[in-house]
């Protein structure tokens, strides 16, 4: 950067520009806007709270045009009741955007967190202008991970990424959606942070389906939704992924990148359907995990690469917290009931199934949550634009995003902090 670029963005800083606006002219993140402030000594005006309504509530409004709310309720409020929320503040739902989750309250109840509440339009990247040559420019360009340690209530951070399927549907929108996502996610890191959580560690994870690679439902399928061959959709996996870490990585101490068998990626051979399958280690999401780790393991030696040969349970632990992953195409039926009925024989045989206290699964295409007493268990929603099937066969549609949450011992149900990003 030269001085007078150096000297025009110091007087973008200083002249109130928020960091929203910043960050769009800039065509660049939030995230990267606040650490150059920080760098430069150059604060935004600080935020304004208003006086709690009751103990414990709060709400909170940012000069970048952002608020954040706390609210207290007998039951954790569900996606509709923020919505609602929303609307009582004088918004419109559906022209924000906003994360959201909850934490138990160890006197009863739950407060209920509504976080980044901004207009749609804030640092969304349209889907029309992302640029897949500009991206697979610049993915590779990694930065070295901080050795920084973060004080406070240790924690881990985990994020989701499930059902990509690229090429499906629309690709650019997907890939738009995933890095908004990321860049989300590590706001709410950041808030979370602020908030006494001493996040060191991330734990990345692929829940499965990747790249689309099945004909699917409609014999037109092929000729609709696919926006480019098996080659195409693979390189889109490994190029995201790659971003994916260069942005995450470097502003954790310790990571892991874990993934799961699915059957979207089944690799094949030619000579007849009875030929056709090879194996359950035969995956195309397992397979560019390991291209990936052949690459950024010299890169961030700090990774903990979790790859499966051919089990469809994938164990690891962060925080003190035993995790269990699964794509959830083997579990027969679906909510909480199905998966309690499977997870009966899985601890039969299996202790690391036995043992584990959180358990995320996917391949619905929709998120669920649910508390089972032993375990609680995540449904991770899709990445990609929806299913035109799902939604003709049932009449069902499901908001598309990622999963984050907190994992620890702090909560007794080794969880908290869901986002849906």
């Amino acid at each position: 950067m030269s001085i007078r670029d150096r000297h025009d963005l110091n007087q973008l800083l200083t002249n109130g520009t928020n960091n929203t606006e910043l960050a769009h002219q800039l065509g660049t993140s939030e995230t990267t806007i606040r650490r150059i402030r920080n760098e430069r000594g150059i604060p935004l005006e600080a935020p304004t709270t208003n006086a709690p309504t009751s103990a414990g509530e709060s709400e909170t409004h940012n000069p970048d045009g952002t608020s954040s709310y706390v609210r207290y309720s007998e039951r954790p409020w569900g996606y509709n009741d923020y919505r609602d929320f929303i609307r009582t503040v004088g918004q419109d739902p559906d022209n924000v955007t906003f994360t959201w989750g909850w934490t138990s309250n160890p006197a009863g109840g739950f407060w209920n967190k509504l976080n980044n509440v901004r207009p749609a339009n804030g640092h969304e990247v349209p889907a029309e202008l992302i640029d897949w040559d500009a991206l697979r420019k610049n993915i590779w360009n990694a930065r070295q991970p901080t050795t920084a340690h973060r004080e406070g209530t240790p924690v881990a951070a985990v994020l989701n990424l499930a059902d990509m399927q690229l090429h499906k549907g629309d690709p650019a929108a997907t890939i738009a959606r995933i890095k908004n996502g990321v860049h989300k996610f590590l706001d709410h890191i950041e808030e979370q942070r602020a908030a006494g959580y001493g996040i060191n560690e991330v734990v990345i994870v692929n829940n499965g389906a990747p790249f689309e690679g099945i004909a699917g439902n409609y014999a037109n399928q092929p000729h609709t939704t696919h926006k480019g061959g098996l080659r195409a959709q693979m390189n889109a996996v490994l190029d995201i992924w790659a971003w994916t870490l260069n942005t995450v990585i470097p502003n954790f101490r310790d990571a892991q990148f874990v993934t799961v068998h699915c059957n979207h990626t089944q690799f094949g051979r030619q000579g007849g359907s009875k030929d056709a399958i090879t194996g359950d280690s035969d995956t195309g999401g397992a397979f560019l995990a390991e291209c990936l780790r052949r690459e950024f393991r010299h890169i961030y030696p700090n990774i903990n690469w979790v790859i499966p040969h051919d089990q469809m349970n994938v164990y690891t632990t962060a925080a003190g917290v035993n995790l269990g992953f699964n794509h959830g195409h083997k579990i027969p039926g679906s909510g909480a009931q199905a998966f309690e009925k499977w997870l009966g024989g899985q601890v039969r045989y299996d202790r690391d199934a036995y043992n584990t206290q959180v358990w995320v699964t996917a391949h619905k295409h929709h998120y669920a949550a649910w508390d089972m007493g032993s375990a609680f268990v995540y449904q991770a929603p899709s990445c990609d634009d929806g299913s035109k099937w799902l939604t003709d066969t049932t009449g069902q549609h499901a908001r598309s995003g990622l999963l984050a949450y907190l994992v620890g011992n702090h909560d007794p149900m080794h969880t908290s902090h869901a986002v849906f990003l």
